[in-house]
């Protein structure tokens, strides 16, 4: 007997080919920009062509290049749509387009999400969900200090960045679009883990303003440390009990770090054991407080740093900095000093970064998503096995931890069909491809209501809002949970939840160069077109 791979086309997911092959819709994503904060993208692939041989790419910042330098950005080089067209006519005239543009995925990461979001479809098994989107790309600039303590570690091949050229990408998409007066949706299969989980961190606080603006949506994957073991927490319940966390390191490692968050107003001191069992003993929790500890019997040095409170979430935060940690059970202890509720939460970097099974001993599989999608008004994407209708344990888990729900939605995650650089296809799992399905789905509803006037209000809030209406909830099952948040997605659900509510008080009347004009009821609205894309 035959066997075949088991694989999903993008469109043959969660109802999705039901609304694409609708000819009275008719939506593809034409007019809405799809901005990708990633590896870079393959420009040269015919499936971010249109037929004409024109690319559907408009602009990409490649934070590495020195080839074009720009005033406007701070690193890197900027290309227009018409230096990647000239790109592509000089090597089907022979030439070498990466003299004209010299962007490349190496990774292939970013290409991979651009095909899920919006492959033109000239292999009919990889056509993405709004193959007549537009793109703008930000490659970004990999950290080479990161990098290089991680192979200290023995941790090869990752590739890391900072948040600060991340935040950067995101505001000349920002920008573009605006620039454009387009619709964008910015699609985020980054993350980290080692943040405060609650929405409040310096990213979090960023993007929570973005995904507030009309014709802007923010999504974000909730990453892939749902079974890593990598976060611990509790409760310690009177002021002076301790409470215990016991870590697993199981080799030796160079650099090392972990932060604990105590939620406001607790106080709460730590103390560090050793496998060997050194003491640093309590260190009384002060502002701004630093202190070092050397562990004789293992060579180890740690340093430890209080923040009562952190600068941008308000809780108190121990932040703890080891050089040359060694092998065995490392035992934190948490005593309180002033409790209400007594809660704190510790996370470990990513486990692709860790040696393998450094972990807690006694983790919490729940808020296990990465950062950024615990910011208030993005989308926040987990993921299943469309082909099993099962959950896969590895996608991050809810809520955020101050209660906040996230996950909003769950889509596939299991063996997509993408295209890799060089004209290859595969297959891509976890929680980027199912990010990049619904910014695809994102691209689609912001075609239908803000370029084709049914809801010109539309934001990273109402686009959640019509994911919820729509998802497939299971009978039997509490929405919204830790896993799934509020169902899986299902787009023909979405419409048909469209059609029933009444759209036409709200739908555009008036739409020119400077103003949208609209009905509320009897009340007309007159809003100034700049206003709606971040207009001065």
């Amino acid at each position: 007997m035959p066997y075949v791979l088991q694989e999903v086309s993008p469109q043959e997911t969660d109802n999705i080919s039901t609304v694409v092959n609708n000819p009275y819709l008719g939506l593809d994503g034409s007019g809405v920009i799809v901005g990708i904060v990633d590896t870079g993208i393959d420009y040269l692939n015919k499936e971010f062509m249109r037929e004409d041989d024109t690319s559907r790419i408009l602009t990409i910042w490649d934070q590495k290049s020195t080839k074009k330098p720009n005033d406007s950005v701070y690193v890197g080089s900027i290309f227009t749509n018409e230096d990647i067209n000239n790109a592509i006519k000089s090597k089907a005239d022979g030439g070498d387009p990466y003299d004209i543009v010299d962007s490349r995925d190496e990774i292939g990461h970013g290409t991979k999400l651009a095909s899920i979001i919006g492959a033109r479809g000239y292999n009919r098994n990889i056509k993405g969900i709004a193959p007549n989107c537009d793109f703008a790309i930000v490659k970004l600039l990999n950290s080479l200090s990161y990098e290089k303590a991680f192979r200290e570690n023995g941790i090869e091949d990752v590739t890391v960045y900072n948040e600060a050229e991340i935040i950067a990408g995101i505001e000349y998409l920002k920008n573009y679009a605006f620039s454009l007066k387009r619709p964008l949706v910015i699609c985020l299969a980054i993350g980290c883990t080692e943040a405060s989980h609650d929405g409040r961190g310096l990213f979090s606080r960023y993007l929570t303003t973005i995904a507030s603006i009309r014709g802007v949506a923010v999504v974000a994957g909730v990453g892939n440390e749902g079974s890593a073991q990598g976060h611990a927490s509790g409760f310690i319940e009177l002021e002076n009990s301790v409470d215990k966390v016991e870590l697993s390191i199981p080799r030796e490692i160079k650099n090392f770090n972990l932060a604990f968050w105590i939620q406001r107003p607790n106080i709460v001191s730590l103390n560090i054991k050793s496998p060997s069992g050194e003491e640093s003993s309590f260190i009384d929790a002060k502002i701004s407080l630093e202190r070092s500890f050397k562990f004789i019997l293992t060579d180890t040095s740690v340093n430890i740093n209080y923040y009562v409170p952190d600068t941008f979430t308000g809780n108190e935060l121990i932040y703890i900095d080891f050089k040359d940690i060694k092998p065995g059970i490392w035992t934190f202890e948490l005593r309180g000093d002033y409790i209400t509720n007594g809660r704190y939460d510790v996370w470990l970097a990513p486990s692709s970064l860790l040696p393998e099974n450094t972990k807690f001993l006694s983790p919490n599989p729940l808020n296990t998503l990465m950062v950024p999608s615990t910011a208030r008004y993005i989308i926040s994407v987990a993921y299943y096995n469309s082909q099993t209708q099962s959950l896969l344990a590895e996608s991050g888990k809810g809520f955020n931890i101050n209660g906040w729900i996230n996950p909003d939605i769950t889509t596939a995650g299991k063996d997509i069909l993408t295209m890799f650089p060089g004209d290859r296809v595969g297959r891509m799992s976890g929680s980027s491809p199912a990010t990049a399905i619904i910014v695809g789905v994102c691209a689609l509803l912001f075609q239908w209501g803000i370029i084709n006037g049914n809801d010109r209000t539309m934001n990273s809030s109402k686009l959640r809002s019509y994911l919820i209406y729509g998802a497939t909830r299971i009978p039997g099952q509490t929405y919204p949970n830790e896993s799934t948040g509020y169902g899986y997605l299902d787009l023909y659900e979405i419409f048909k939840n469209i059609i029933a509510v009444p759209l036409a008080p709200y739908r555009s009347d008036k739409v020119n160069e400077d103003y949208t004009e609209y009905y509320c009821g009897r009340m007309l609205v007159s809003v100034p077109s700049d206003f709606y894309y971040g207009g001065e």
